[in-house]
């Protein structure tokens, strides 16, 4: 009789583990393939792979040293159509603090990742019902951070950072902890005009076209350059396109994932305007003015892709009355610009 309840002692112990770490590791994440809420029970305990969530730059100053998973989820998804991605993650306990990191994977596996997002921020649990840093979290409009450390220290803290510029083809891995206890879990609900692969985009309602005037006024014709195939022998892809009103503009520039040493220069055309700047989290402001001719093409160049590549820029565009924000990206093969219009 002994022996029967011993096995069945070692058995149930067994089978809780298994169903509380059914996805704490990254190679058995949860695979998504569209942007609806996803309830998590519970979460419990690491997983069998605990080293692979170490060192984490934003969980550094935690009382774990760097380390991020503490009762983990992780969560896998693919980007079939470029746009924002936002999510709210909701703790099902009132005053769990609940962390995470996004990491865009090379090839989709959990081996080759770099981290664009990072949110450690919390608070006491019993502080919930007045702290900024505990509740509902995730990535957010209107927030610019991409990375909180442990803790809430500074009067900016909280519990958000900011959306996600995401492309067409990328592969995303999220993981969810909650530090303060073992059992809850979550509800995430993902947003933003970026779609998965069971998404569809909505049709394009049709415009009637308008009838042309009898006597069209013949119209003077700017002749501006192309944009450069290649600069330092990659190619250049042209992605979104802004417009300004004169030629006098201010051009920001800053980290838009995480700051891990990338070095850019910024071409106009083809003629280098900006030389060799490190790239930080806090914007650094040049002002440019642009040749005659109605389109130019501001191309991001990257000189040194230090600890992982891509390189990621922010770039703003202020013409004096309105600004507006791209997000480009600079790899080997090739370098993302932004075609400028002069109105």
């Amino acid at each position: 009789m002994v022996r029967s309840w011993g096995l069945f002692l070692i058995f149930g112990i067994t089978a809780l583990q298994v169903f509380a770490q059914a996805n704490a590791d990254c190679i058995s994440a949860i695979n998504i393939c569209e942007k609806k809420k996803l309830s998590i029970q519970s979460a419990g305990g690491e997983g069998s792979n605990r080293s692979e969530a170490d060192f984490i730059a934003c969980f550094m100053s935690s009382e774990n040293k760097g380390q991020a998973e503490e009762n983990s989820t992780w969560i896998k998804f693919d980007i079939s159509e470029s746009g924002t991605l936002s999510f709210t993650i909701t703790p099902h306990q009132e005053g769990d603090d609940l962390d995470f990191v996004v990491y865009r994977s090379i090839d989709g596996s959990c081996k080759n990742m770099k981290i664009v997002r990072c949110n450690a921020a919390g608070d006491p649990s019993d502080w919930a019902s007045h702290s900024k840093c505990l509740g509902k979290t995730g990535l957010r409009s209107g927030e610019t951070d991409s990375s909180e450390d442990a803790g809430c220290n500074d009067s900016d803290d909280n519990a958000w950072l900011a959306p996600l510029n995401v492309l067409k083809g990328e592969k995303y891995i999220l993981l969810v902890s909650n530090v303060t206890t073992r059992g809850p879990g979550f509800d995430i609900d993902f947003g933003g005009t970026a779609l998965m692969p069971c998404e569809k985009q909505k049709p394009i309602a049709a415009v009637k076209p308008k009838p042309a005037p009898a006597k069209p006024k013949p119209k003077v014709q700017v002749v501006s350059k192309p944009a450069p195939e290649l600069i330092g022998g990659r190619k250049v892809e042209v992605g979104e396109e802004v417009k300004v009103k004169g030629r006098k503009i201010k051009v920001k520039l800053w980290d838009s994932q995480v700051q891990d040493g990338d070095i850019i220069s910024v071409y106009l055309d083809d003629k280098k305007v900006i030389d060799r700047i490190y790239l930080t989290l806090k914007p650094q402001e040049f002002e440019i003015e642009l040749p005659p001719g109605k389109e130019h093409y501001l191309t991001v160049y990257a000189d040194d892709f230090g600890k992982a590549e891509p390189n990621t820029a922010m770039v703003l565009i202020f013409d004096g009355s309105r600004e507006q924000t791209i997000d480009l990206v600079a790899g080997r093969s090739k370098q993302e610009s932004v075609k400028i219009v002069t109105e």
